[in-house]
């Protein structure tokens, strides 16, 4: 008999990632990144053609309710107003992007709230698969990531 007993393997909850997985941009994703979440919205906007409109990068914090629960969250200004623009993307704007950052613009139109792969699909014209082999992958883009309950 061996010294080296077999290691115990305990119940390990492997999640699978379906359509009807929803997905989020996880901020601290961000924060943890090299990346700038401002800059990169900034540069979102410009890329749509939304240039000529003023962020002002030190608004203050605004109460904005969830027109679904009636919950009331504090975001800051700057994001606010970039959610609002994102809000009234033009048709076109998922032919003019990439996946990741159509993704991304659905994402921040909605709030942030989580959506399934499937909806994001149907939003930017797309296969639930193609978003759903995108998203899945082991590489994180943009800190979007699927949501588990």
């Amino acid at each position: 008999m061996s010294n080296n007993p077999r290691p115990q393997i305990s119940n390990i909850s492997i999640r699978q990632v379906t359509e009807e997985t929803k997905f989020h941009i996880d901020y601290g994703w961000w924060e943890q990144s090299t990346l700038d979440l401002r800059s990169y919205l900034v540069n979102r906007l410009q890329t749509l053609g939304m240039d000529n409109i003023h962020l002002d990068p030190n608004a203050h914090e605004v109460d904005l309710v969830d027109m679904h629960t009636g919950e009331v969250t504090r975001v800051d200004g700057f994001q606010y107003v970039v959610q609002t623009y994102f809000s009234q993307l033009p048709p076109d704007f998922a032919q003019r992007s990439s996946l990741v950052d159509a993704v991304f613009c659905v994402l921040m139109a909605n709030a942030n709230r989580p959506l399934t792969a499937h909806e994001i699909a149907q939003q930017l014209g797309r296969s639930a698969d193609v978003v759903l082999r995108t998203l899945n992958g082991p590489r994180i883009y943009q800190g979007i990531t699927p949501v588990f309950e």
